[in-house]
């Protein structure tokens, strides 16, 4: 054990150096995963290599600076790159958007780690050539930039910086006749509403217009570009390097990089080990590999791709289009929100007894009891905690689910100046729904636990006659309703803060099952809900009933909220609040959304009010 500890200690600088850099490169690739994958292993790791990255760096540089014998071989070489470590990568500068805030305490860092490089280098000036310290200066400029962009990234992104920014970087020249697919006039179509887009985002989008009419799928299309495109913005480097400094400074940083590698080259390295040589020329390559992949990665974005086209040059524009429709780019499929969430309330205790219905489940239910009695928390707590971790899920957002969500915020948006739609074959839900009374989270509660016992009366393989006035099928209904119940009760138990809740889930829940007992026992049905007859008609006003709520529950969500979801791989709610705000619906738009205009309460009150005009 002795021996091994030593053989550690000999090596500590070197496995210290070689684990930076391994972190940095599996947050490269990581980081340009995490817009499209809401994996919670993938999202657990990545966090994990977000933290380790910067604390073995720093611990790192400390440790050079503390040991005299670091500088005598090469490790004093590895100093700058520690620094170039600490920049980050370009696919990852925010793991979520509360680190962004932090943009000043990483200003200090980085006054304090150059210090304690200068510090290292000092300390090595009359042990070395002149050709490697004057290399070693180089790849410090290189550092000292990396590190720059990182900051200016965290700034960028932060939420206060959004609310104080004009939005300049969004009005840039967008081609107008594009000859390639239609993907192409989608993504120009995206690209020109960004402005719009970034007001939305820091709500200051209460101006009017005209909606634009388009095809659902379209819009669907589109709106997942603006969103994978504001993730860019607040989670990378994205907004940096589609300024003329922060391209400027890339350019510097590149040609510095490769300036100190001629420089290594005609330095005397023979007496130094071939373990520090090798580990030097690892950190080389691997910088020049990740500058590679970032400058693909900026030349496949739709703003290189503009920018190209505006200026014609015709051969980069094809590349820069090809990444772009490439599965590492923007796929025209799903470049963002690839898939919903989903809760039952159904899965975890059984309607007849309240023992979880698998065996796995019931056992961690035994042993989490047991821990429990041990600890004094409140045991319905515990369970409803581990229901959540265990029993939510994700599913595919299919086209039949995003395309119904346009159509219904579309037509709510008509029916503003229309007579208010009736229900025939719903009408007593929709009652129940306009006593504003209860709150919300109730609501939802009651028509999923409806919606659940509703839809397991429509047959598997429906006849071929069944179907909407749209062409749907009843089976695409079925599962379009089942997934837009399930996803408003996973929001109300997994992120209760996008919704307009009064009460706690664990609280509605309870409330809802002390209130409506034919909730868990069907033949206390006094209500009649769980009586109706399955219809086209029926499961067409189920569909939009659950539209109406994600209508409302978008339209009360704060901006900032979608903002830190987005990091997450997207919400529904947030595609359903956006599309919101461009028809001009929304607490921040011009026409606000309530629930229901029946039995309201309060008053608005005017600061300034005009008197009626004779």
């Amino acid at each position: 054990m002795g021996s091994i500890m030593k053989l550690f200690y000999e090596w500590e600088i070197q496995v210290l150096v070689l684990l930076s850099f391994m972190l940095q490169m599996f947050l490269f690739f990581t980081g340009s995963l995490r817009r499209r994958s809401i994996n919670s292993f993938l999202r657990f790791f990545t966090w994990i290599a977000y933290l380790g990255a910067d604390l073995v760096a720093v611990y790192t540089l400390g440790y050079l600076s503390r040991h005299e014998d670091a500088t005598t071989g090469l490790s004093f070489f590895w100093a700058p790159f520690l620094l170039i470590h600490l920049g980050g990568q370009d696919t990852i500068t925010a793991f979520a958007m509360e680190d962004n805030k932090l943009w000043l305490r990483h200003l200090l860092t980085l006054f304090m780690q150059v210090v304690l490089a200068l510090y290292v280098f000092w300390k090595s000036i009359d042990k070395h050539d002149v050709e490697l310290l004057v290399s070693d200066v180089f790849v410090f400029a290189t550092g000292i930039i990396k590190y720059g962009e990182r900051i200016w990234a965290l700034k960028c992104g932060s939420f206060e910086s959004l609310e104080g920014s004009t939005g300049q970087q969004y009005k840039q020249q967008v081609p107008g006749e594009v000859a390639e697919d239609p993907y192409s006039h989608i993504v120009c179509a995206a690209l020109h509403r960004m402005p719009r887009v970034f007001r939305i985002f820091t709500a200051r989008s209460g101006d009017s217009g005209t909606t634009i009419q388009e095809n659902p799928s379209n819009w669907v299309k589109r709106m997942r570009l603006e969103l994978g495109m504001m993730y860019d913005d607040l989670y990378t480097k994205s907004c940096v390097l589609r300024t003329r400094s922060g391209i400027i400074l890339r350019y510097i940083s590149q040609v510095s990089i490769m300036i100190a590698l001629a420089l290594f080259l005609t330095s005397g390295t023979r007496r130094y080990s071939r373990a520090d040589i090798a580990i030097t020329w690892s950190l080389f390559v691997g910088c020049f590999l990740l500058e590679v992949c970032s400058m693909f990665i900026l030349i496949m974005s739709p703003w290189s791709w503009a920018w190209l086209k505006v200026r014609r040059c015709s051969l980069l524009a094809s590349l820069s289009w090809f990444l772009l429709c490439s599965g590492i780019g923007w796929p025209e499929r799903k470049p963002y929100l690839n898939s919903i969430g989903q809760y039952n309330f159904h899965r975890w205790l059984d309607a007849s007894s309240d023992q979880p219905r698998s065996y796995s489940r019931r056992a961690m239910t035994t042993v989490v009891k047991s821990l429990v009695n041990l600890v004094g928390v409140k045991e319905d707590k515990i369970l409803f905690w581990m229901s959540r971790l265990l029993d939510t899920e994700h599913v595919e957002a299919d086209k039949e689910t995003m395309e119904c969500v346009v159509r219904g915020i579309t037509d709510f948006h008509a029916e503003i100046s229309r007579v208010p739609r009736q229900w025939p074959k719903l009408g007593g839900i929709v009652q129940e729904l306009e006593d504003i009374r209860e709150d919300f989270g109730g609501k939802v509660a009651l028509v999923h636990i409806i919606t659940e016992a509703h839809l397991i009366k429509y047959p598997l393989h429906p006849p071929s006659d069944m179907e909407t006035a749209t062409g749907t099928s009843c089976s695409v209904m079925v599962e379009v309703c089942r997934k837009l119940s399930n996803y408003m009760a996973y929001l109300l138990v997994t992120h209760p803060s996008m919704l307009p809740l009064n009460d706690s889930a664990l609280y509605t829940l309870e409330k809802m099952a002390h209130l409506f007992p034919h909730l868990i026992d069907e033949q206390q049905d006094s209500e009649g809900y769980f009586n109706i007859e399955p219809s086209m008609e029926t499961l067409q006003e189920l569909v939009d009933i659950w539209t109406k709520l994600i209508i409302y529950a978008a339209a009360k969500s704060r901006p900032e909220m979608h903002a830190a979801h987005l990091a997450r791989g997207g919400e529904l709610i947030t595609f359903a609040w956006l599309f919101l705000s461009h028809n001009f619906l929304g607490d921040a738009e011009v026409i606000k959304v309530q629930l229901t205009n029946a039995n309201q309460r309060g008053t608005i009150a005017y600061v300034f009010r005009n008197p009626a005009r004779r």
